[in-house]
């Protein structure tokens, strides 16, 4: 066992050096197809679940939390960058949201993702939920995936009615060893929120549901990133005439359909009621992956419907990190340090990032240097080599060859 663990590491570390020494991809070869959750298969469904439990139940060796705590702490920490203690250049802004940097951060970190997930069953892709489709809801909350509403708590809301949630039971329960880790299970200004998992779902007023078509094709219509991105996070709604309406949609919304949240959509950010609706710890609700891959799926279809290259993504005038060529934290060699946010000591908790591993919103504008597309996306005839193809790799053989190291230490 422990000779294949080795020959398994080094063949994949010799495909790394192949591809980033020139050579290139095809189009069907190891490009995983993200699709509809709708048109996942039982078993596929089944092998979502298990790769991410799999992540959930493995701790590294010499690192404090599991892979996907790790993960949850990258997304906290990042929000941790608008804290007054933070420092660096990028100290003073949301590392992750609320800019032009929601797209290509997150790009980037739900793709980090997909590869863990890829380590533990090269078959697995992230599914994603099209807000349009009113089969979804079915399809994702189902007993097999991602479970239900939260039970246990009743809401009362005034002029609307009594609505329940809480904890939710089923496949990523405390009981079944879905236990999140309280100091980064926390609300937006740092208090915690406990070791379980919780939704209100469809709490008024985001209780609609699906999004009108309408909407979405006037989102992919507009003309400049400033505006489909400030539409697609869900600052805003475009009328007919194409003119905004400010308030709480797409992105935003799911937010607080999943998590619920008592707020007014006029008055800043909501307090959260569920893990979903805080921003910070919402990855704590696998749902999460599949909100982001939609995001990240509508903004492909965007570009490659005549909006691709640098010339849809500012190159100034936003906070450093936001830029074209600014490096994004946490891959930005070490330049920014976030904040802890509560009494929790998140910085602590998270996974080393190499110095050498640099990203700028330019880096991921081009989807075909990643090994991924959608299954709504017209496939290009080869991908060239690249960081992307190097990093991938790189990802997927560190994380196969710890699990399989972990296996053979149990076994000893």
């Amino acid at each position: 066992m422990f000779r294949r663990a080795i020959a398994f590491l080094l063949a994949v570390s010799l495909i790394a050096i192949s591809i980033g020494s020139g050579s290139s991809v095809s189009a069907d070869d190891n490009i995983a197809v993200r699709k509809n959750i709708i048109d996942l298969t039982s078993t596929e469904k089944a092998a979502f679940i298990q790769a991410i439990k799999t992540l959930k139940n493995t701790t590294l060796p010499e690192h404090q939390i599991s892979i996907y705590d790790e993960f949850v702490a990258q997304h906290v920490a990042a929000m941790g960058l608008m804290s007054n203690n933070a420092k660096g250049p990028a100290a003073g802004h949301d590392g992750a949201h609320e800019s032009s940097i929601l797209l290509p951060w997150h790009r980037e970190f739900i793709w980090r993702f997909e590869t863990a997930l890829r380590s533990v069953d090269p078959n697995v892709t992230l599914p994603y939920w099209d807000w349009t489709n009113p089969q979804a809801l079915a399809a994702i909350f189902s007993d097999d995936f991602a479970g239900g509403n939260g039970e246990g708590v009743t809401i009362s809301i005034p002029n609307a009615g009594n609505f329940s949630g809480g904890a939710v039971p089923g496949t990523f329960s405390a009981a079944n060893g879905w236990s999140l880790y309280p100091e980064l299970h926390i609300t937006p200004d740092g208090q915690p929120m406990g070791e379980v998992l919780l939704r209100f779902m469809q709490l008024p007023p985001t209780n609609s549901y699906p999004v009108p078509q309408a909407d979405v094709d006037r989102i992919l219509a507009a003309n400049d990133y400033d505006t489909f991105r400030q539409a697609i996070e869900g600052f805003i709604q475009l009328n007919p005439s194409g003119q905004p309406t400010t308030g709480v949609f797409m992105h935003n919304y799911f937010h607080s359909f999943v998590g619920g949240a008592n707020f007014d959509p006029s008055v800043g950010r909501p307090e959260p009621l569920g893990t979903m609706a805080s921003l910070a710890s919402s990855i704590y609700d696998p749902v999460f992956w599949l909100i982001h891959a939609n995001v990240d799926r509508l903004w492909a279809e965007w570009q490659q419907s005549g909006h691709a290259g640098s010339q849809y993504y500012p190159a100034q005038g936003g906070h450093y990190g936001e830029n074209l060529s600014d490096r994004m934290w946490p891959w930005d060699g070490g330049e920014s340090t976030p904040a802890n946010q509560g009494t929790g000591d998140q910085l602590s908790l998270l996974p080393a990032v190499s110095a050498n591993d640099i990203v700028t919103p330019a880096d991921t504008l081009d989807l075909t240097k990643y090994d991924y597309t959608y299954d709504t996306l017209k496939m290009t005839n080869s991908r060239s080599s690249s960081r992307i193809a190097v990093l991938s790799l790189t990802i997927f053989a560190t994380i196969a060859w710890r699990l399989q190291f972990q296996q053979l230490s149990r076994r000893s």
